[in-house]
């Protein structure tokens, strides 16, 4: 008490300038606990439901999960580059580079690499180098990697799910794939990388409307069938918005989900963002060579 007597004192005595000083810090301080708090509460939605495989919902599902294996064919090959054969070329702007899009100029060279180099076989057993699965959730048939890490004597292992974005795949986590599974203090991570709908190898809807909410609602279920309770999350562009909503439908994981980390290229205000946005549903298949 006489301590704060003599706080009190100390307070008078400063000049009107050293008490604007104190008062705009405190307010500050009170403002950005406020914040804090604030973004500290999330937002609820409903968990829902949904269906998007072809025709009407059937009485039951198959829920197994079902070993998957990347194949590709001579046939299919020469198909494509009969289709890359057959590529017409515009001229580009003088001295724009990509300040308009593709320069078709760079855009030839890639395409013969593409055509005349790029080994498809050879990336076909680097895409199967990591155990890949599907499962039927909703009508579709999800699409993910599932790696483990080599079991350790002590080791405590996390599951971790990655979630791409547009344009991606689940390939663009390869190569951090052994860092993340790699027994480190104790401490390794078991991955599971799906493919969002309508992405790589998952199903695309076929029916209108499948959104964030839905991505979100359909790997909530890829884990669930995974046996997995508790998890740490991670995405990046359509992904960072698909686990955030993961995170929204669950509110009690803030036992469950551990850990949340999301990022985009380019976003507006998080204040600005609606739960749910409309994904591109058509099939799309991205994938990144050395």
């Amino acid at each position: 008490m006489q301590r704060l007597q003599v706080l009190k004192q100390d307070f008078f005595s400063l000049n009107t300038t050293q008490h604007l000083i104190i008062g705009s810090a405190v307010a500050a301080g009170g403002l950005l606990a406020y914040l804090v708090h604030k973004r500290r509460q999330i937002k609820s939605i409903p968990l829902g439901e949904g269906w998007w495989g072809a025709g009407d919902k059937p009485l039951s599902e198959d829920d197994k999960i079902y070993p998957f294996q990347v194949q590709t064919s001579d046939q299919e090959i020469e198909d494509l580059h009969e289709r890359i054969d057959k590529t017409r070329y515009t001229d580009p702007l003088e001295d724009s580079c990509f300040q308009y899009g593709f320069n078709s100029t760079y855009l030839k060279k890639v395409v013969h690499y593409w055509r005349n180099q790029f080994d498809w076989k050879k990336q076909v057993a680097v895409l199967n180098k990591y155990p890949h699965f599907k499962t039927k959730i909703e009508g579709l048939d999800v699409h993910f990697i599932h790696v483990r890490p080599p079991h350790r004597e002590g080791q405590r292992v996390l599951p971790l799910m990655l979630v791409h974005g547009w344009p991606g795949s689940f390939y663009e986590f390869y190569r951090i794939l052994p860092l993340l599974t790699e027994t480190q203090d104790g401490l390794a991570f078991e991955v599971i990388c799906p493919s969002i709908p309508g992405y790589g190898f998952s199903e695309a809807p076929h029916k209108q409307g499948f959104d964030s909410l839905a991505a979100a609602r359909v790997f909530l279920t890829l884990m669930e069938r995974l046996g997995f309770s508790q998890f740490y999350l991670q995405g990046g562009d359509w992904g960072s918005l698909i686990t955030t909503n993961m995170a929204q439908m669950k509110p009690q994981y803030e036992d469950q989900t551990k850990c949340l980390h999301k990022h985009v290229s380019a976003w507006i205000s998080q204040s600005e963002i609606s739960p749910q946005i409309k994904i591109r549903c058509h099939k799309t298949i991205s994938f990144a060579w050395d």
